[in-house]
């Protein structure tokens, strides 16, 4: 039987159980149904989710009837419990009398920014998770575009900021900036030392990432002014991690009783944080998975008693680098 080692969640509505629970018997069923449900499932972890149909969202800004001298607006709203996410939408000049729906999009913080022209506009959020949601919050804003070109500001799109990834080809993307002409690139190592710069007229380009940490930033320009740099960074890691080592159980072991202490080294390697992943089997042809688990050394797992057992190790990092398998070692246990 595979077993994950993966937290599982029995999401419970809590409205539903307040409905049921306004007697001493109904709760002591919905609690025995309950237990009955968490055993069955193998004793995981159990959250009764919170119902939002009755929760707020305060909005912080833009607030209703703002007027905002800038082209790249900030969206930020407090935090609701136990909210998993934020729909967040934005209408051109209003919901009722919508010419467009400028952004619908769904996030997990609580704030969003976008570069809007110059008009009128209603924006609303609403908290939500897997099955309820507050009612939406809106205000409306007018953007007025800065006279001073050099006071606009560039938001940059993709990557997201500080990803490890071992692709150093990077499109990096950003949006319209008004009244820009073109917009300089510039990639930078730790001493503010200039590596690359580009101007493109478009609002991407493709560039190669040394190894290692770099930070990237994009301004726009015109035939007279700019603006400030908007800046992220990002680390390009190609190198794989070393291969672990098993020590124990030891090739060929017998194990006496059913939690088997497991035991490897392995040398880092320079750049994103690594991880070792331990696989078990009860096959010499590795088909029947018992075990995949993330795991630091060393590592009790509990297994069935009288059956041979093959596992082996694999490590990998952030950036999606991955060694190879460390040689298979079988043991039994009594």
């Amino acid at each position: 039987m595979l077993v994950k080692q993966k937290k599982k969640w029995i999401i419970l509505s809590y409205k539903f159980i307040n409905e049921i629970l306004n007697s001493t018997m109904k709760k002591h069923i919905i609690y025995t149904l309950l237990s009955i449900t968490i055993l069955s499932s193998g004793c995981e972890e159990a959250f009764i989710e919170k119902d939002l149909a009755e929760e707020t969202i305060t909005i912080i800004a833009p607030k209703d009837g703002a007027q905002i001298e800038a082209t790249a607006i900030n969206f930020n709203w407090d935090a609701v419990d136990q909210a998993t996410g934020y729909r967040l939408q934005i209408a051109r000049p209003n919901f009722e009398n919508a010419a467009q729906i400028v952004e619908d999009t769904v996030v997990t913080g609580t704030q969003f920014s976008v570069s809007l022209v110059k008009n009128t506009y209603e924006w609303r959020v609403r908290a939500q998770n897997s099955g309820t949601a507050t009612p939406y919050v809106a205000a409306g804003f007018t953007v007025a575009e800065p006279t001073d070109f050099s006071s606009r500001q560039v938001l940059l799109v993709s990557p997201a900021n500080q990803i490890f990834t071992n692709e150093p080809e990077i499109t990096m993307q950003w949006q319209v900036v008004e009244g820009a002409d073109s917009y300089r690139v510039q990639l930078l190592n730790a001493s503010d030392e200039v590596l690359q710069e580009e101007t493109p007229s478009t609002t991407s380009v493709t560039l190669t990432f040394p190894e290692g940490a770099t930070r990237w930033q994009v301004r726009a320009e015109n035939a007279t002014q700019n603006t400030l740099y908007t800046t992220r960074s990002l680390t390009i890691d190609t190198m794989n991690p070393n291969v672990p080592t098993a020590t124990a159980p030891a090739n060929n072991a017998t194990v006496t009783g059913t939690t088997v202490s497991f035991t490897w080294t392995r040398a880092a390697v320079a750049g994103s944080e690594e991880i070792d992943t331990i696989f078990i089997y009860e096959d010499e042809a590795l088909t029947q998975l018992v075990m995949e688990k993330e795991a630091t050394s060393p590592e009790e797992i509990t297994l069935e008693a009288n059956k041979t057992y093959y596992w082996f190790l694999k490590a990998s990092d952030q950036a999606n680098n991955e060694s190879a398998a460390s040689t298979t070692f079988t043991f039994s246990i009594n």
